[in-house]
Formats: structure tokens, C-alpha cells, sequence
């Protein structure tokens, strides 16, 4: 898989620099759950008022989606690790201020369905539906920017704590439009060029990535 040789290993790497780099600081390793999926991370202290931690997450789940009179049905597969750096403005609180990058695989695969009279609609046209039916995919860039606020990485006493994160990762998703060859016959490629546009518009209003989510910590 591509997520395997891109996203697994950076994420991987700065979870495993900041675990080994515990011989210095104090390290934190945790579980946490939400938006993004449900996945590790490790946090590790530089100073008094910040610190890093990096964390991989994903889960999948069935979604579905109109546009332009179709409805589509897929698969929604999240993927995705991160590397961040957290400030902790007030000194005798855990609050912080996060920034990093989200580095992801997410991808929606979906099948257009056919409508009751049994026709798929390209464009301005209704074809049949007499084979394979057309397909969408969706992906967001392999690196997002991310900024949010959150409570928890902060160095106090070992053993358990909580985290929670509450930010957006910005990335304008890229779409690809499949037609079967037989439905070329049956409609014009202007259609098929209005249908993929339409569903670019569709799916370009989640370009901001809400993330919410909370954790268990341990630290030692």
C-alpha cells in the first residue's frame, strides 16, 4: 500500500526519535481516539514551555454522497499520521497551542448508483445503466498544515493523564471521474467533464479537516 512507504514511515520515525530520545527527558506515550481515527502517538518535553509529539491514527467506514443528481456509495478510509510541535502559554496549566503537519493516505472510493428507472446521470444526459457503473475517488494532499488548541503532553508527574486536541488541517481534496468505456458511447465527453467537475465541487467544501480527540496517557 502507498500509505505503507510514505505516511507509516515519517510518522514512525518521529514517534521512535522522540521514545529514544527519552534517555535525556522524560518521555509520554498514549492512546486517543476521534476524527481522525484511533491510533498511538509518544510526546517528549524540550523545555519548560513546549514540547513535540507525534502520533499515527485511522480507521474506515461506509459514506455516502449526492452530486449532481447521483448518489454515490463507498468507502471512506482514513490513514494518517502527524508531527507537532505544542507551546504551553500558561506555566502552571497543561493548555497548549499545536501546530504541525498532518500527513495522511485518506482516501473515498465510491460507485455511482442507478436512479429508479435504472439510468445514471452524466452530465446532462441519463444512460442506462447497461454495465460497470461510473466511479469517483477523492484523495487530500499528502501533507496538510494543521493548527488547533489542546490540554495534556505537558511534563507534571509520571503516570496517568488525559490529553484532547481540538484543531483543522487545511488540504484541497483532488478527484478523478471514471466512466466505463461503454458509456462513451451513449453521452458526449462534455457531459463527462461536467459530471467530474461536479463532483470536484462537491467534495472541494471539505478542504478544512476538523480534528477532535482524546486520549490516555501514560508518562515515565
Amino acid at each position: 500500500m502507498q500509505w505503507v512507504k510514505n505516511a507509516v514511515p515519517v510518522a514512525l520515525i518521529a514517534t521512535a526519535a522522540i521514545v529514544l530520545s527519552g534517555t535525556v527527558h522524560a518521555q509520554e506515550i498514549y492512546v486517543h481516539g476521534g476524527t481522525l481515527g484511533v491510533g498511538i502517538g509518544a510526546a517528549l518535553p524540550l523545555n519548560s514551555w513546549s514540547g513535540v509529539h507525534a502520533e499515527i491514527e485511522g480507521f474506515s467506514l461506509s459514506h455516502s454522497f449526492n452530486a449532481d443528481g447521483n448518489r454515490y456509495d463507498g468507502h471512506l478510509k482514513l490513514l494518517q499520521g502527524g508531527a507537532y510541535l505544542d507551546l504551553f502559554p500558561i506555566p502552571s496549566s497543561g493548555f497548549r497551542v499545536t501546530a504541525g503537519a498532518l500527513i495522511n493516505d485518506n482516501q473515498l472510493s465510491a460507485q455511482a448508483q442507478p436512479n429508479a428507472q435504472g439510468e445514471f446521470k452524466i452530465g446532462d444526459d441519463f444512460v442506462p445503466a447497461v454495465g460497470a457503473a461510473p466511479s469517483a475517488t477523492a484523495t487530500l494532499p499528502r501533507v496538510m498544515p494543521y493548527v488547533g488548541i489542546g490540554y495534556g503532553h505537558k511534563p507534571v508527574s509520571k503516570g496517568f493523564g488525559l490529553t484532547f486536541d481540538l484543531g483543522v488541517a487545511y488540504g484541497r481534496p483532488s478527484t478523478t471521474y471514471y466512466v466505463p468505456a461503454i458509456y462513451s458511447t451513449l453521452t458526449s465527453q462534455a457531459n463527462i467533464d461536467q459530471e467530474q467537475q461536479s463532483i470536484s465541487n462537491r467534495l472541494a467544501r471539505y478542504r478544512l479537516y476538523p480534528a477532535v480527540q482524546i486520549g490516555l496517557s501514560y508518562r515515565f
